[in-house]
């Protein structure tokens, strides 16, 4: 059992939640159901990753599985989410449809053996892909863009986990990284949040 991961763990499960239900309630069906696929995925990570760490080594394949979920899906929903809120778009089903088809597949694609070496690459790209968006966004005088900046960067840096090991153990840096990542995400959904 490890005290400090089950913590950081449940501060991270507990972020996504609440930060759902308090920023995404005023956004519209299927831009708020990607948002929550997104941060669901996220969650679940974390909270069988909670029980993985009381020592219930039965959870390790189940927690590798949900991380490269939020990974994949995960990642595929917030970008369409993000561009959708920097763009003021409101989503139709067969974009939610489209979304969650392609981050399955994405999923379904890195299950295979041969295809795991690129499984730290979506993430990354995902990030990269967020940091554009918001850079045009900012170019546009949209404050949201600043908000999914500072998110991405938050999530790079949650990626990069093990150079911080001297301060804190790279699971809680992560941990605690990605919670703060979700809270930004969170203020560029807020409605109080508009153009300059």
């Amino acid at each position: 059992m490890i005290f400090s991961h089950i913590l950081s763990g449940c501060i991270l499960a507990g972020a996504g939640v609440v930060v759902f239900l308090h920023f995404f309630g005023r956004i519209s069906l299927f831009n708020r159901l990607l948002w929550g696929v997104f941060l669901l995925t996220t969650s679940l990570a974390a909270l069988i990753g909670v029980l993985y760490y009381t020592g219930n080594e039965s959870m390790r394949p189940l927690h590798q599985s949900m991380i490269l979920l939020s990974d994949t899906l995960g990642v595929a929903c917030l970008i369409t989410a993000v561009y959708a809120l920097l763009n003021r778009q409101t989503l139709s089903l067969i974009t939610f449809v489209a979304t969650v088809f392609f981050g399955l597949l994405l999923f379904t694609g890195l299950l295979f053996p041969n295809a795991r070496v690129f499984t730290p690459i979506v993430p990354s790209m995902g990030i990269l892909v967020l940091m554009l968006l918001a850079v045009f966004s900012l170019m546009q005088r949209n404050k949201r863009g600043l908000w999914v900046v500072l998110a991405a960067m938050m999530m790079g840096l949650a990626t990069k986990a093990e150079a911080f090991d001297s301060l804190v153990h790279p699971t809680d840096f992560y941990h605690y990284a990605t919670a703060i990542a979700l809270w930004l995400f969170g203020k560029s959904a807020d409605w109080r949040v508009g153009i300059v």
